[in-house]
Formats: structure tokens, C-alpha cells, sequence
């Protein structure tokens, strides 16, 4: 773990000297959220990380699911350290960096980015009322990179990926709320369920005015192509007529067996079963983000945030 931490630690450093002062190409930002727990977000933003990895990407994981974060647990992978530690001081970004299948990096505890953002923010007429300078914050006792430097190396991840894939938790959090904001990509995931579908539908209702980005709704665990494009026609009929505004795009990610088999494994599905019907439809939608030109941004993932 010292010999991981110090290596991704130089990365960091690195990334972070050359990074843009002026707009330059950053890492796109997909983020997968959801209605209500129990649909299979989580699985689905850790395989598509893997996925994108296996086609020559380089890819970060941030579990920005608060107080339920588990994706290290699906990966088989085991957490104590997090971005918490970080804003507190007791460990540096880089020690906090864990190494997943595929080559993937994972940034458990990402919720605190929120923090971060609201903490590093000066006040002002538009700003929050009470925030502080970062190194001003009286929760945060220094990091191994120095207070005036952690912004800079949060940024740095950003040029230092090809992709950052973001577990955000459910939508109507405030954390998942601003994700979906800043992502170039967003997957609200629901299944066949009417009360995962409701769900889907009452996030978008409530970012209505505050998520200008649109997001793709992901069907996932779906019986046939045939139910989830029916699914898919009726979510957006609904959201033209109530919402006033054009159907979201649509995906859908098979039912298949292995899956389940892949979480008590503690493995990628993608990984064990890569012929599969999950692992095939995971991986056409991977190939689809990546096909995406990268965007180009004057401001930092946390100035947006």
C-alpha cells in the first residue's frame, strides 16, 4: 500500500505542475444517480469504469455516495481511508487513492468533495453565507500537501483521467444534485419497478431550475429490449406533458443472472462474465461515453461544483 499510495502520489503531483492554468482539456464526468437505493447504480458506475478501463482509458472512481458507500466492497477491495481524512489532515489525497480491477482508481469518501467546494469557496454577494477560504476552515488541520495546495491537487485528478465516473447516491441528495450539474453525462438509473420509475421521475421534477444538464435515463435489470423501450416511451411522454420539456435519451442495461453472482464475488461483472448480457450492454454504453469529445473548461471541477 506504501509503494501504491507514493506512486499515485508522485501522479498526482505531477499532473498537478502541468496542469491548465487557461481552458484546457479536462476529464469527462459521468455520473450515475437514482431515484431510490436498490436499483443497481452502484454496480453499474463501478462496471462501466471497468469497462471504459478495459477499452484503454484511463479512469477514476469516485464513491460520492454519502454514508453508503460500498463500491470498494464490490470490488473487493478494502477501505478504511477516505476523502474525509483528507479535508481533516490525517492522510494526503494520494494515500487515500485506492488501485480497482481493470487499472481503475478509486477515490472513496468523494462525497467531501462537497465540503471541499463549499469550504474553498470566499464569500461574497453570491456566494454562501458563512463559507470560508479553504485554508481558513476550522475543520482542516493540513494535509500532507499543504492547505493552499489540496484544491490544486483535486483538480489535477482531472487532467490526470480520461474519464472520472462519479457514484453520486441518490438525486434528491444535495451532493448528487451538483454532480449532475457539472457532468458532461448523467445515468438516472431505475428498473421495470413503478416505484423505481416514480422515483426516477420525481428527481427530475425536483432539479427542474437547478440541473441544467439533461440526463439519460438507464433502465437497468431490464426483461427485454422491447420493455425497456416501452418504459422509455412512457417515462418521456410523461415528461413532456407534466415537466414541459423534451424526453430524456434512454438506455438499458440487461437482466442477467451473473450479476449477482459477480456482487457475491466481489468482482466486476464485466470481469467474470464478460459475454453476458449485463457485460455486453454495460460495454455499449461505455463505448458511447467514450466516443464523446473531452470538454473544454476555463474552471476546475470544484470552481463548477
Amino acid at each position: 500500500m506504501r509503494d501504491q499510495a507514493s506512486t499515485l502520489r508522485n501522479l498526482i503531483q505531477r499532473r498537478s505542475a502541468d496542469a491548465p492554468t487557461v481552458a484546457g482539456e479536462r476529464a469527462r464526468i459521468v455520473t450515475f444517480t437514482s431515484g431510490k437505493g436498490g436499483v443497481g447504480k452502484s454496480i453499474l458506475a463501478l462496471n462501466a469504469a471497468v469497462a471504459m478501463a478495459q477499452a484503454g482509458a484511463r479512469v477514476c472512481l469516485l464513491d460520492a455516495n454519502p454514508g453508503l458507500s460500498n463500491i470498494d466492497l464490490l470490488c473487493g477491495l478494502n477501505c478504511y481511508w477516505n476523502f474525509g481524512h483528507v479535508l481533516t489532515g490525517a492522510r494526503s489525497l494520494g494515500e487515500v487513492i485506492l488501485k480497482g480491477p481493470a487499472g481503475i482508481n478509486v477515490v472513496p469518501g468523494a462525497s467531501g468533495l462537497l465540503e471541499l467546494a463549499v469550504s474553498h469557496r470566499s464569500p461574497g454577494p453570491c456566494g454562501l453565507e458563512g463559507s470560508v477560504p479553504f485554508d481558513h476552515h476550522p475543520t482542516h488541520k493540513g494535509s500532507g500537501y499543504g492547505d493552499a495546495n489540496l484544491a490544486e491537487q483535486v483538480a489535477a485528478i482531472e487532467t490526470a483521467y480520461d474519464v472520472l465516473v462519479v457514484d453520486t447516491g441518490t438525486g434528491l441528495t444535495e451532493t448528487a444534485r451538483r454532480f449532475a450539474n457539472v457532468a458532461d453525462i448523467t445515468f438516472l438509473v431505475t428498473t421495470p419497478e413503478p416505484t423505481a420509475i416514480a422515483d426516477a421521475y420525481a428527481t427530475l421534477k425536483a432539479w427542474q431550475g437547478s440541473v441544467t444538464s439533461m440526463s439519460d435515463v438507464l433502465i437497468n435489470r431490464a426483461g427485454s429490449v422491447a420493455e425497456a423501450k416501452q418504459i422509455l416511451e412512457r417515462f418521456g411522454q410523461t415528461v413532456e406533458m407534466f415537466l414541459r420539456c423534451p424526453p430524456p435519451s434512454g438506455c438499458w442495461v440487461a437482466e442477467d443472472s451473473s450479476v449477482a453472482q459477480a456482487v457475491t464475488a466481489r468482482r466486476p461483472f464485466v470481469e467474470i462474465s464478460p459475454e453476458g448480457a449485463a457485460s455486453r450492454d454495460v460495454r455499449e454504453m461505455s463505448k458511447r461515453i467514450l466516443a464523446g469529445a473531452k470538454p473544454i473548461q476555463t474552471q476546475s471541477l470544484l470552481e463548477r461544483f
